[in-house]
């Protein structure tokens, strides 16, 4: 099986961090997060990348970019805003994915570029995907909270180490030696969720395409609905289109969702380098 191409979805407006976080420095040597995705990819041999990004940011990152120019790797920055109708609100993660097909070959793995996933992420997911199902690296509740603030997390039901369900929780926060969420009833701190790092199968990008078809032609003037990748997902599930391989990792998640969350990351990289 050739190695999958590698997505990495860097359009967000990062509205509660203030500032276009996929390219704010968190690394000792002035890394952005998608620094170490690339690493990690050029490591495991992985020869194509595609980011899916902005137009106004393709200055920025074409520069960032440059450094890799002398590695075997396929560099490639696609506009996620010029790909469908024209809005400022991203259309969501399902289209981020949509938007790069034209660019890769085969299966993907998909990730976001303002997430660390750990050192052995990509690793695992590429170890565990067999090319013919979905698979999702599945991180243990714990370890993707930040210590302040809340969040949403996919918490993840899992029979026979397939995803039977994915159940969105928003709200999410440490209290004390607890977990709650918005809807005010604890999470145990063991249950798996969802970081949106992904391996899909080329039949199954297929079948997203369609999706996104589907849901353009209903909501082509509506300002706020959003195509998701997790959702989109589920909807096969549902439909019998595609089984789902959970990939069970202990690693730790580093990200930044709001302003105050970037010291602590900055902090918990340094120590990782």
């Amino acid at each position: 099986m050739n190695k999958p191409s590698l997505v990495i979805m860097a359009a967000g407006l990062g509205t509660r961090f203030g500032d276009t976080k996929q390219l704010v420095p968190v690394g000792p040597r002035n890394e952005i997060f998608l620094d170490y995705a690339i690493r990690e990819a050029i490591s495991l041999g992985i020869e194509r990348i595609v980011i899916v990004s902005r137009t106004v940011l393709e200055e920025k990152l074409k520069n960032h970019l440059s450094q890799y120019e002398k590695n075997c790797l396929h560099i490639e920055i696609v506009h996620q805003d010029t790909c469908g109708p024209v809005r400022i609100k991203p259309w969501g993660t399902g289209h981020a994915v949509v938007t790069a097909l034209g660019k890769t070959e085969g299966s993907i793995i998909v990730m976001n570029a303002d997430d660390y996933y750990g050192p052995t992420a990509l690793e695992q997911l590429l170890k565990g995907f067999n090319g013919d199902n979905i698979a999702i690296l599945a991180f243990r509740l714990k370890h993707t909270l930040p210590e302040n603030g809340k969040v949403s997390r996919g918490i993840l039901s899992i029979e026979n180490e397939k995803l039977s369900k994915i159940s969105e929780v928003h709200g999410i926060r440490s209290e004390g030696n607890q977990i709650k969420s918005d809807e005010d009833y604890l999470i145990s701190e063991s249950a798996y969720v969802s970081m949106n790092l992904w391996a899909i199968p080329e039949k199954s990008l297929k079948v997203i395409q369609k999706q996104w078809d589907s849901f353009i032609a209903e909501n082509y003037s509506d300002e706020q609905a959003e195509f998701l990748l997790p959702l989109a997902i589920q909807e096969q599930l549902q439909n019998k289109q595609v089984e789902i391989d959970v990939i069970r990792t202990d690693e730790s998640w580093i990200g930044v969702t709001n302003p105050e969350d970037l010291d602590m990351a900055r902090t918990a990289l340094a120590e990782i380098n």
